[in-house]
């Protein structure tokens, strides 16, 4: 689904930070079928059909993973609000002319994730539809506290998940539209995995894209499993990049629209 633009407080972008951006890149383009381009400022960028789906950023040798970026109307009020509030500004705000300014935050339980302002880039131009992104969660240990955190953040509420999951969820309510989720972590996480944002993408069909990426050098960590929405699979790209990915069930994709 093309997308012109994103309201405050909606999860607007993604990036991979990764490793090795060359073998990110080549593992993406042939998993989903992307092809990519080089921005004004140098930056990398996915695209499916000519519109830009996903970011790709060298992470200096760090770990690898995919970064959720909320949009705000004003990055340097938001990331004072986290400071504020227990959380961490990591990056303060800075401007990435001519596309916006952002902020790289951290929640008060370690689970980072940036603000963008935008400016000539709103964020992902496609969404919501096979090989694109179509949902974005907070995994945690502590709902309460997370829902407090972000309450606080972006004026965010909390109700129990209505897609008919197998396990209990949540989802994240900004001006009366569901906008993300929450899942709890429970005894199947190692004990110590921290706070995280997970990004996920929508598929046609798992059991080929399971088949894919272990072809291009891709793990498996869990999948496909019945996740009650559709079968769903916890994938590591080839840098250690780990996402998510669904096949919705065919009476509802209409959700993604």
């Amino acid at each position: 689904m093309r997308v012109r633009g994103y309201a405050p407080a909606t999860p607007c972008w993604s990036v991979l930070s990764s490793g090795d951006p060359a073998a990110a890149e080549t593992f993406y383009r042939g998993v989903f079928g992307w092809t990519s381009a080089r921005t004004e400022d140098g930056a990398t960028v996915f695209l499916l059909r000519d519109l830009v789906v996903a970011g790709l950023a060298d992470s200096g040798g760090d770990r690898s993973g995919w970064l959720t970026y909320i949009a705000t109307e004003d990055a340097d009020a938001t990331a004072a609000l986290v400071a504020g509030n227990g959380g961490t500004v990591l990056q303060p705000p800075a401007d990435i002319l001519p596309r916006g300014r952002a902020a790289l935050l951290a929640d008060p339980a370690g689970g980072v994730f940036g603000v963008w302002q935008r400016a000539g880039f709103t964020g992902a131009q496609v969404a919501n539809e096979p090989d694109t992104i179509c949902w974005s969660e907070t995994v945690t240990w502590d709902v309460d506290a997370t829902v407090a955190f972000y309450g606080r953040i972006f004026g965010w509420t909390e109700q129990d998940g209505t897609a008919g999951v197998n396990t209990h969820y949540h989802e994240w309510i900004a001006a009366n539209r569901v906008v993300g989720g929450i899942s709890p972590m429970n005894e199947l996480y190692p004990a110590g995995t921290p706070q995280h944002w997970r990004t996920i993408f929508s598929i046609e069909d798992c059991a080929a894209f399971i088949a894919r990426t272990r072809e291009l050098g891709g793990q498996v960590l869990a999948g496909p499993v019945d996740a009650g929405i559709g079968h769903a699979a916890h994938v590591v790209d080839p840098t250690g990049g780990a996402f998510l990915v669904i096949e919705l069930l065919p009476e509802l994709r209409h959700l993604l629209g």
